[in-house]
């Protein structure tokens, strides 16, 4: 038998071919007469899986460049870990039609051309800022959603402190605009761009990231249609954007072009049951077929 025959990990065959071992000689330790390192095998008792060995065995060092975290890289690889390993997620989607908010997104634009700044600049909304607007009004009619899990308690959060996902080269951040539901749309825009900007630049203080109650995180405009987002603790829920899609349906017996988004709730299942969030994601549909409510 060869000693590619040998039952062993990734990790002790590079180990052992580094180290000049024969495997056929090595004495299995792992389960099912499997060779594995102390690096895999030291956290395999009772049951519970070891941590993922550094990634760095598998290759030499001139097959990579090695590229240090810097601390908010770090930090996101901790945060989502805990997270997928600790949160029980479930994942809910729902399909929105679009066209009313684009038209209302047309005229806010429109009126906001007709006014612009003391600078000359004009400004502009996105949809990404009315769906904010939207998932906080939502927050506050089904605040059962609006929560965090604290171990021995729910807490039920008073306001919608939103976290807006902003991509930068070195990872994704989470700033959070607070009191959205208190918030007109005009403000919520010009805080998001602002948040934006200084997170681009490193500048944002901890207390601008960490906490909130609910965070939105947009794929769309890279042409994503649907995706699952991981949840931010400490926060129970988190809303996953794609881009709006064109489809022909029937009204009155004729086609009629409309224009939909996928949208998808990930929850916190131990905060969150299945019914109270289907129960936001509709009223998060009313909000965004009927716009005007975003100006109330």
């Amino acid at each position: 038998m060869s000693a590619n025959r040998v039952k062993a990990s990734p990790l002790a065959r590079h180990m052992a071919d580094e180290a000049g071992l024969d495997l056929q000689k090595v004495t299995p330790s792992g389960p099912n007469g499997r060779i594995i390192s102390k690096r895999e095998g030291g956290a395999l008792h009772d049951g519970i899986m070891p941590a993922l060995a550094d990634a760095r065995a598998y290759y030499r060092p001139d097959q990579y460049d090695e590229l240090p975290l810097d601390m908010m890289r770090g930090a996101i690889a901790t945060r989502l870990t805990q997270s997928m390993q600790q949160v029980p997620h479930f994942y809910l989607t729902r399909t929105l039609c679009i066209d009313a908010l684009m038209a209302h997104r047309g005229r806010l634009n429109a009126a906001l051309a007709e006014r612009p700044l003391a600078d000359g600049k004009v400004e502009k909304i996105s949809l990404n800022d009315l769906l904010v607007r939207a998932c906080a009004l939502a927050l506050i009619d089904v605040p059962e959603v609006n929560v965090s899990f604290a171990g021995d308690a729910i807490l039920r959060h008073h306001h919608a402190d939103i976290g807006v996902a902003v991509a930068l080269p070195d990872g994704l951040i989470t700033p959070i605009v607070s009191k959205c539901d208190e918030k007109p749309i005009r403000a919520i825009s010009a805080e998001i761009k602002d948040l934006a900007a200084r997170a681009a630049e490193k500048r944002l203080k901890p207390s601008e990231y960490e906490g909130g109650s609910f965070s939105v995180s947009n794929l769309g405009m890279f042409g994503i249609d649907q995706f699952t987002a991981v949840i931010n603790p400490p926060q129970a829920a988190i809303l996953a954007v794609g881009g709006p899609v064109k489809k022909l349906i029937m009204a009155d017996g004729a086609p009629l072009e409309q224009t939909d988004m996928r949208v998808t709730l990930s929850c916190d299942h131990r905060a969150i049951d299945g019914a109270i969030g289907a129960q936001f994601l509709a009223t998060l549909a009313d909000y965004v077929e009927k716009p005007l409510l975003l100006s109330l």
